[in-house]
């Protein structure tokens, strides 16, 4: 039954393309040094906005850099970043939502005032506030995303909490005198583990967009690191005499969040169909 459902999925044809267009860019992250041509901070000034060409595939920068190699080496930036931002703020909302849920009365309305205060506050400026209180870079861009973003998981984890403590197995386990947290650990968060991969994948593209919007702003990756938002920007400016400075990091996140959207559908069908995300 399982196997016949998760090949119906499979068969889908978005779901499909988007784990294609996922394992190109996990692909281009694990063999990075085999794929790009040239190292990601290698210069010739000489070569400067040289157009894409047999040598230079993408094209080179302002600092005669090979674009295409930067691009390559990017996508692990991306992917490390995002995740880093995924795992983070999980762990935040799934524990926070675990124990409103569980716990419910004056904690359950403790947590849920600030988790309706985080929503309500766009996510990109107290992202962009927080970076600056730790100082650019990739992993405090992380950090920053994932305190910005984990209410949606306590939300739902709530909820699902709520339904699943007043169970039978549940109570039983109150009576013979289970502690909170083992019934927490062996019955509650077993159930809740769909719901949680189904969160994160909606997440990570999310995530990824939110970093690379970062480092579009300056306060992700540093030079000479190639993160895409950070390349985008530096072609900005060179758009008319260099296009593709900026067109290819631009293209290599829109597929990458698309990818994920994509595959991310899939994998909430086949776990959890009746889901509302």
């Amino acid at each position: 039954m399982k196997k016949s459902k998760l090949w119906q999925v499979a068969r889908k044809p978005l779901f499909f393309i988007g784990f294609l267009m996922l394992a190109v860019v996990v692909i281009a992250a694990l063999f990075a040094p085999l794929i790009a041509p040239h190292g990601y901070a290698e210069m010739n000034l000489a070569l400067k906005f040289t157009a894409p060409c047999a040598q230079f595939p993408l094209g080179t920068d302002q600092y005669g850099r090979c674009v295409f190699s930067r691009i390559v080496y990017g996508s692990r930036i991306a992917l490390k970043v995002g995740i880093m931002a995924v795992v983070i703020e999980t762990g935040i909302g799934v524990t926070l939502g675990i124990i409103a849920g569980y716990y419910g009365k004056k904690l359950d309305q403790a947590i849920m005032f600030l988790t309706d205060m985080i929503w309500s506050i766009p996510p990109i400026i107290l992202a962009m506030a927080i970076v600056l209180l730790l100082t650019p870079s990739a992993e405090n861009v992380a950090i920053s995303v994932a305190l910005v973003t984990w209410a949606q998981f306590t939300k739902i984890v709530r909820v699902k909490v709520q339904s699943i403590k007043n169970l039978s197995y549940i109570q039983a386990a109150k009576v013979y005198g289970e502690s909170d947290v083992q019934i927490i650990l062996r019955y509650i968060l077993p159930n809740l583990t769909s719901t949680i991969v189904i969160l994160a994948s909606l997440a990570l593209p999310s995530a990824i967009l939110s970093t690379t919007s970062m480092g579009f702003l300056s306060l992700g990756a540093q030079e000479p690191l190639p993160d895409w938002g950070m390349i985008l920007s530096g072609g900005i400016q060179f758009i008319e005499r260099a296009s593709w400075i900026s067109f290819w990091p631009g293209l290599a996140i829109v597929w990458t969040v698309l990818g994920f959207n994509l595959a991310a559908e899939g994998l909430k069908e086949l776990l959890d169909p009746r889901m509302k995300v």
